[in-house]
């Protein structure tokens, strides 16, 4: 009945909302990802129901945004849930910092506090400004922290090191901590495990690598947890790891830090580093009592159930009557700041208080509902080689849209068959003759006669999912345009000669066929065919970085021109040097490539470049024919 949203920006928020994803999905609810930094979906988050653009999070509609992040788009709809990205860790002593984990930014509805230590000035930020609620329910990220085991008597004592990513606070950034720590690994006297901030710089995330034997092991990973079970004691700067360590009653080593915590065994030379291990090893009662007096205010909750907590809260807030709250200030400049981040620039904003009667949770859920009756049986095909990077994407996308999807591989030799196996394909594995045969070849293998044609590096936006749905319930055409949104680079493309790049991917079987010149394929109705349009973008992961379009542009003007050499179309010195230059004047002035800044010119530049190289290849095969 509910659609809820864990909106994040890094990686190290995953762990934050994966708690979150089980309890939601475990009461039935819909659950969806969201991150505003593209990277973390392209990295960390494949195999999620993620949203890959803000038009996708509109459509979605959320009833609960679930935020581990300081800023949430005020133009969702929505309860927007502030549930934190990590304890205050006070880094630096001043005033400022003590209350920049406090600070309240006047997007969020209700803010699900950690403990008393959060929710005594929460509450009276309140008072000051009564346009949120406060509850306390703990924090999700250490719900599999509980219960706590036993500690148990390891032969070789267990010690894990963190650090902050900031160099001035870091002790990953410091040589003498560096050889003090290789000194012990040689004595083999400790199992040493570390693990350092996904911000970490990775020239000093490598030199920690290098360290790698059978008593350090680096980890590569934002799940702390089975890591924190795993140690005898932490040693660490300033990171907020450390709260979340001691909530296991185990002391915590630190270097250089300068907060107020008694319950750290701080040093300052790294000569004191072993010492202070073997102290720390004894488990001192005057530091274990120290650190339960902390756990009470920071976080008392020992049950594991802080998600549970998280979901209720969110619930009877939701149906909540609101009348005391105020509405949430007009914040004009931070609203500014996230449109701009998200390259998603509107006026709409919700700044009233959330609440929706159960009632209308019901009619909008049966909006919502399509019903399957009358509607045609769909086959999705797709061509694919060596597409484990984005298969996933495309296969999770295609799920309660097609019917069947049939896989044609080029014999990969990349981990996408063993990807495609995971969903209910069949995967057809067939010789690459050019992109139009291929794709040709893939519709004969369908079973149905309702076709949805995708590349591997393809997938559907959320609106353009309720546009096939409905045109599946309505079919009144041979086949329908789309819009393409392409990703170059990690960034979204919408002008140049990239945007709208309308693609006709969804036809019925015989309507026609596909035609064009290799590598650039289209299908094409036949004459007297109806095509229509439909809504929503179909997304496009194009180029890594800009080597591999400099490579792409190679590849690509070769295959060109032999195929225009086959067809008989020749090249000619006024071709070489003034076809490119249109196609750059167009796409960079006329189509307002110059909008996206560097990605623009690049791509521009490699239009002209492809064009250049074709026509001028072409020009060769000619001239070679002759002799």
């Amino acid at each position: 009945m509910y659609k809820f949203l864990i909106y994040i920006s890094y990686p190290y928020a995953i762990p934050i909302g994966k708690p979150l994803q089980r309890e939601i999905e475990k009461r039935g609810f819909t659950i969806k990802w969201f991150s505003d930094i593209y990277e973390t979906n392209a990295l960390f988050m494949s195999g999620e129901d993620v949203l890959q653009h803000i038009q996708d999070v509109i459509v979605y509609k959320p009833h609960v945004v679930l935020c581990a992040t300081n800023l949430v788009p005020d133009f969702i709809t929505g309860l927007k849930v502030q549930i934190f990205h990590g304890f205050n860790a006070q880094k630096r002593p001043s005033k400022k910092n003590v209350f920049s984990h406090f600070r309240i930014r006047g997007f969020f509805d209700l803010y699900c506090t950690q403990g008393p230590s959060t929710t005594g000035i929460f509450q009276q930020q309140q008072k000051k400004q009564p346009h949120f609620e406060v509850v306390e329910t703990g924090w999700s990220k250490v719900d599999s922290l509980f219960p706590l085991d036993k500690r148990s008597e390891n032969k070789i004592p267990n010690i894990l090191i963190a650090s902050t990513f900031t160099p001035r606070l870091s002790l990953a950034h410091n040589n003498d901590v560096f050889k003090t720590i290789k000194d012990l690994i040689s004595l083999e006297i400790y199992q040493i495990n570390m693990v350092l901030h996904p911000k970490m710089d990775p020239s000093i995330i490598a030199k920690w690598k290098s360290l790698n034997n059978g008593f350090f092991t680096f980890h590569d990973t934002t799940n702390l947890i089975p890591l924190f079970k795993e140690a005898d004691i932490l040693f660490a700067d300033t990171t907020s790891a450390i709260q979340e360590f001691v909530l296991q009653k185990k002391p915590v080593v630190t270097y250089n830090n300068s907060t107020s915590e008694t319950y750290l065994i701080n040093i300052t030379e790294p000569n004191k580093i072993n010492e202070a291990f073997k102290y720390a090893l004894q488990y001192p009662e005057e530091i274990i009592c120290k650190i339960e007096n902390s756990i009470k205010k920071l976080h008392p909750y020992y049950d594991g159930l802080s998600s549970q907590r998280i979901i209720d809260a969110c619930l009877e807030s939701i149906h909540k009557d609101k009348l005391q709250i105020s509405n949430k200030p007009r914040n004009i400049i931070r609203k500014y700041k996230i449109r701009n981040q998200l390259s998603y620039f509107t006026l709409r904003t919700y700044r009233k208080p959330y609440t929706i009667s159960i009632d209308t949770l019901k009619s909008q859920n049966l909006k919502d509902v399509v019903s399957s009756v009358n509607s045609v049986k769909l086959s999705a095909v797709i061509i694919t080689f060596n597409e484990e990077e984005h298969i996933e994407k495309c296969l999770t996308s295609l799920v309660n849209v097609a019917d069947e999807i049939v896989v044609v591989d080029s014999f990969s030799t990349d981990r996408t068959e063993a990807i495609c196996k995971h969903f209910n394909v069949k995967f057809i594995q067939h010789s690459f003759e050019g992109y139009i045969e291929q794709k040709n070849f893939a519709i004969t293998q369908a079973s149905n006669d309702y076709i949805l044609s995708l590349d591997g590096d393809e997938a559907l936006s959320e609106k353009l999912k309720i546009s096939i749905l409905k045109a599946k319930q309505n079919w009144n055409c041979d086949g329908y345009v789309s819009n393409r949104l392409n990703n170059y680079c990690g960034k979204w493309i919408k002008h140049s000669d990239w945007y709208p790049d309308r693609k006709l991917r969804l036809f019925k079987k015989e309507s026609g066929e596909w035609k064009g010149i290799n590598p650039h394929d289209s299908y094409t109705l036949k004459k007297s065919k109806k095509c229509g349009k439909l809504k929503g973008d179909l997304y496009h992961w194009i180029y890594r970085d800009y080597s591999e379009h400099q490579q792409k542009s190679e590849n690509f003007s070769t295959i060109a021109s032999h195929a225009y050499y086959k067809l008989g179309i020749k090249s000619s010195k006024f071709k070489i040097y003034f076809r490119p230059s249109w196609a750059f004047f167009k796409s960079y002035f006329l189509r307002l490539g110059f909008i996206e800044g560097k990605y623009g010119y690049r791509i521009c530049y490699q239009s002209y470049r492809t064009t250049y190289l074709k026509y001028k290849k072409l020009y060769k095969l000619w001239q070679e024919s002759k002799v």
